[in-house]
């Protein structure tokens, strides 16, 4: 499923509003927690996605076919680091009134996400606190490694000032 969202080029906040799903549960789903979800949920995701949802026995995929999948999941992991490491070097190298009006813009997408209901108050949290202070320190968070960094890149509020994904 995300890497059906990420070839559409969606955001989990994305696909949140077009299937109606929560993003938590599109996180779940995607991170492959095992708990119950309810079919029209899924079929409401897979419709968005432009998926067919199948039920299939277990083991269908080969070895390698796994594997290339968790390499992409890889990949995709280290471009959006990269993509915000740059974004982090443009930050510190554009005029300060430009650079904070960038800062402001994202700033102004997290209140969206809370106002909106996009995303958990703990995901909202952590951008807040990543997002906070002068221009040089939310620079520098950009380039923190930690347990929600991926999770936090995968939708981010700086998805109008990062250039695009790598192919």
């Amino acid at each position: 499923m995300r890497l059906a969202r990420r070839e559409k080029g969606m955001t989990q906040a994305e696909l949140a509003a077009r299937s109606g799903a929560g993003r938590v549960t599109i996180s779940r789903l995607e991170a492959g927690a095992v708990q119950d979800f309810r079919l029209g949920t899924l079929s409401r995701l897979c419709s968005a996605l432009d998926l067919e949802l199948a039920a299939m026995p277990r083991g269908v995929l080969p070895g390698q076919e796994t594997a290339l999948a968790r390499e992409r999941e890889r990949a995709h992991r280290l471009d959006a680091r990269r993509r915000h490491a740059a974004l982090a070097a443009g930050l510190l190298a554009l005029p300060a009134p430009e650079a904070e009006g960038l800062v402001h813009q994202a700033r102004a997408n997290v209140d969206r996400w809370e106002r909106a209901q996009l995303c958990s108050e703990h995901y909202i949290s952590r951008w807040r606190e990543r997002l906070s202070g002068p221009v040089r320190t939310v620079a520098l968070r950009l380039l923190e490694q930690g347990e929600w960094t991926d999770a936090l890149l995968q939708n981010t509020p700086w998805s109008f000032a990062l250039e695009p994904a790598a192919a």
